[in-house]
């Protein structure tokens, strides 16, 4: 299982250092634990397939969220997730029973 990845700008990132991405259409914004954004030329889904052996959940259309780096919150009712960066971000509907059987 590779443990880094290779982003513009940045030779070998390693994986755990990603706290979030962004889908943005075909580009993905990449949020590392340095506040550092890299945008990529990516779709989320192509993310969400080669980090499938990490521990990566879909929590959004928008949103695939590094398991690592979410601190440990309540989840019995909640629909925003809170990062180590401190950001809030959005859980859908349909994916809230699925985050809360990963996250627990």
């Amino acid at each position: 299982m590779r443990t880094e990845i290779k982003l513009p700008g940045i030779a070998n990132c390693p994986i755990k250092d990603i706290i979030y991405i962004e889908g943005k259409g075909n580009y993905s914004l990449v949020h590392l634990a340095t506040k550092k954004e890299v945008y990529i030329a990516k779709t989320l889904k192509k993310f969400e397939s080669h980090f499938r052996m990490h521990k990566f959940i879909r929590i959004h259309k928008s949103y695939l969220v590094n398991q690592e780096n979410i601190p440990s919150t309540g989840t019995s009712n909640f629909t925003h997730i809170a990062t180590s960066l401190g950001n809030r971000l959005p859980i859908s509907r349909r994916k809230l029973a699925y985050v809360r059987q990963k996250l627990s």
